[in-house]
């Protein structure tokens, strides 16, 4: 069963979410459901591709590391030796 949500959005994102969902012959909510899957499934894919250094890290290099991402992603001090 579907639920009822409220959103605001810009006015250039309805228009691309109108265009989209006539271009595609379906639904605004079709779109806005695929849209969201694709942004997941990116983002799962992001952390998975980070979690395969877990295993080989010390926990200082992990602890330094993440510090380094949160400071500045571009971090040019950072050094890793795997």
């Amino acid at each position: 069963m579907k639920r009822a949500v409220n959103l605001r959005l810009d006015e250039s994102m309805i228009l691309t979410l109108n265009q989209l969902a006539h271009e595609l012959n379906t639904t605004k909510t079709e779109v806005i459901e695929k849209a969201l899957k694709l942004f997941s499934k990116t983002r799962l894919k992001e952390q998975s591709d980070l979690l395969q250094y877990a295993g080989i890290l010390k926990e200082g290099e992990a602890e330094q590391w993440l510090d380094a991402v949160k400071h500045d992603k571009n971090h040019k001090d950072f050094e890793l030796n795997l």
